[in-house]
């Protein structure tokens, strides 16, 4: 795909582009997490390069008679409708998609990469031992039915069959009753995708409308990983975090290379989900033997602390050997194994939210050595544990 030309709009006496800097249309719907997100890379963008930003938040006839009057250069756009595209192409305006969405209307691109997602998403619920896979989402959303097909297709490759519920979603429990419905009748344990975390926390609901149990009987895993609301949803919320401040960022880098007048190599750049972050919703972990039940629960109850394989067999009145081989036996892991599993996933939420230094870090998650704790973190997540914090910069 190759950028279209733009007709040139008449200047009206208005100072060029290089005396009056750079003017910019952000078209974003800040009311939820990923949308903000993509605001604050392209916020981080622009501030450097002194641009003057304009946040348009609606796509409807008065967002479309307000664009004349802003005299934008560039537009940034993120699950707009096609009207507002429309109109920005008739005024000439360079705009640039922070989505999969209208790609035809836009001169660039840049979203998530849906195929990348759903492989992602299906190696966690399959990884929890989840035995049939589901999809939910929302028929009136091109992102929703995209990333339902891409999970169908990839669990289909796979040998396994996915029942799908795509349904509109107003606000409050009265509009659940085909949701518990289809949650009721599908086979259990199940492994539910929704397309989005406020999808999922309406499954969620579901499940306690419909008196299931979560993790057990249905996991549920959202994506964009909006921190509040999966920290705040019963149980807290699994989710494909999505790399949305970095589309923010490269949606304004890729408009401002056009603002230049050069060309692209790729209009379109689709970038891989970050990384699954595991909470309450998917974490499960059944077992029948009851020692071990309380092994687990103590570690994750005390994870926080020094503690090592002797303080978890005495808390459950076990020698090690023995809690060793049956801890083994339920979830292939050792004592060590679980309990370095527990503080990672202690650590990157930490990271996530805090600019706290290594070394509380380290003690907030039961090291009394920051070296220690920055060995295990490189070796169990792959980097150092500064640069996952600077993944999610910004949001």
């Amino acid at each position: 795909m190759t950028a279209r030309k733009h007709p040139v709009r008449p200047g009206h006496g208005r100072p060029s582009r290089r005396a009056r800097g750079i003017r910019v249309a952000v078209c974003i719907d800040t009311r939820e997490g990923p949308g903000r997100e993509r605001l604050a890379g392209a916020y981080g963008y622009a501030l450097k390069r002194d641009w003057r930003l304009f946040l348009v938040r609606g796509d409807d006839d008065i967002a479309c008679r307000q664009m004349p009057g802003l005299h934008v250069d560039g537009a940034i756009l993120y699950d707009r409708g096609a009207s507002l595209h429309r109109a920005l192409r008739r005024l000439g305006v360079i705009t640039v998609e922070a989505s999969a969405r209208n790609l035809e209307y836009d001169d660039a691109a840049v979203f998530a990469d849906d195929a990348k997602i759903a492989r992602m998403a299906a190696a966690h619920l399959m990884e929890r031992g989840f035995e049939h896979f589901a999809y939910c989402g929302m028929n009136d959303s091109h992102q929703s039915l995209v990333r339902g097909d891409s999970f169908v297709r990839h669990l289909k490759s796979k040998g396994f069959a996915v029942t799908k519920f795509d349904g509109v979603w107003p606000d409050g429990e009265v509009s659940l009753a085909p949701l518990i419905r289809w949650l009721r009748a599908m086979p259990k344990p199940s492994g539910v995708l929704a397309s989005d975390d406020r999808v999922a926390e309406r499954v969620l609901a579901g499940c306690r409308l419909a008196g299931l149990n979560v993790p057990d009987d249905v996991g549920v895993l959202g994506t964009s990983n909006d921190e509040l609301l999966c920290e705040l949803t019963y149980p807290r919320l699994s989710s494909v975090a999505l790399p949305t401040v970095e589309i923010g960022r490269q949606a304004a880098e890729l408009l401002e290379t056009l603002l230049r007048g050069r060309r692209l190599v790729r209009n379109h750049r689709a970038l891989p989900p970050l990384e699954v972050v595991v909470r309450a919703s998917t974490d499960r972990l059944s077992t029948k033997d009851p020692k071990v039940a309380a092994a687990i629960e103590f570690i994750r109850a005390k994870g926080r602390q020094p503690i090592g394989t002797a303080q978890v067999a005495e808390a459950v009145g076990m020698s090690r050997r023995t809690l060793e081989r049956r801890l083994a036996a339920a979830t292939g892991q050792t004592v060590h194994q679980f309990l370095v599993e527990v503080r990672l996933r202690n650590a990157k939420q930490f990271l996530r939210h805090s600019d706290a230094p290594l070394s509380e870090v380290a003690r907030h998650c039961g090291y009394l050595a920051t070296s220690a704790f920055t060995r295990m973190f490189a070796a169990s997540a792959g980097c150092h544990p500064e640069a996952y914090r600077k993944r999610y910069q910004g949001r």
